[in-house]
């Protein structure tokens, strides 16, 4: 068998010498991929350095972790659509937190006026530079909604196989937390989602659920690296009924 995990996250250059991206390691998609070399090969796709340094000593496996790194939204697509074009994978797992915006625009805010139904009115100076200046008081970057990678699966490249979607929401309830999420994985056309909110992360119980066709289930993090494997087996098809745990 053969598996692709993505863990980590993007960062994208908001000019050449500063980025924006999010907090999250890719620790938790590592731990699945290796969980899930216990039952086949596994390409890895990380932007976690740390990750391709103990791949290097990581030899206790049945199977074997190849590993490359990625930066931006670009990098990931990139190795994504390579590994897609000339490998047949038996479940993907997408754990990377991808980002949303991509910047295409530096801007010095000159002056900002608020209208009477809420909304407000910039008068802004495209600043746009190799690097760009620290003499503005105030400066705003553009960012362009970029492309759903983890839609691209049922869509461009055709895969039916199994596909496990990961999301993370923030100052939301379980139960809109739980609507959100089996919207998104419908969505996607994924056969499963891990979902939690930035509380779950980082709380004293950190965990995730674990959403399907059937239902959904409370994982508690240092369960959820065997259990998302454990999809692999017929322990947990997709069609068979899950857990309700609040």
């Amino acid at each position: 068998m053969r598996f692709l995990v993505t863990a980590g996250n993007t960062r994208e250059r908001i000019d050449r010498v500063r980025d924006w991206g999010n907090l999250f390691t890719g620790n938790t998609g590592f731990a699945i991929a290796k969980a899930l070399a216990e039952l086949g090969e596994v390409d890895l796709l990380t932007s976690n350095q740390n990750h391709l340094e103990e791949l290097k000593r990581l030899h206790a496996a049945p199977h074997a972790i190849v590993g490359r790194h990625f930066t931006s939204h670009a990098d990931l697509r990139a190795g994504i659509t390579e590994r897609m074009s000339r490998e047949k994978y038996d479940a993907v797992f997408m754990t990377a937190a991808v980002a949303d915006y991509a910047p295409v625009g530096a801007f010095h805010v000159i002056d900002r006026t608020v209208l009477n139904d809420g909304r407000q009115q910039w008068i802004v100076e495209d600043v746009s530079a190799g690097k760009v200046k620290s003499s503005y008081p105030q400066v705003a970057f553009l960012g362009a909604q970029t492309e759903k990678l983890v839609d691209l699966f049922r869509g461009e490249f055709g895969y039916a196989g199994l596909l496990v979607k990961f999301k993370l929401e923030v100052d939301v309830t379980i139960e809109q937390l739980l609507e959100i999420a089996g919207k998104s994985r419908i969505a996607s056309g994924a056969d499963y989602i891990v979902a939690n909110t930035l509380e779950m992360v980082q709380g004293d119980r950190p965990g995730a659920y674990l959403i399907g066709l059937a239902g959904h289930e409370w994982i508690t993090r240092d369960q959820l690296p065997a259990k998302v494997a454990g999809l692999i087996g017929r322990s947990i098809p997709p069609s068979a009924p899950m857990l309700f745990h609040s």
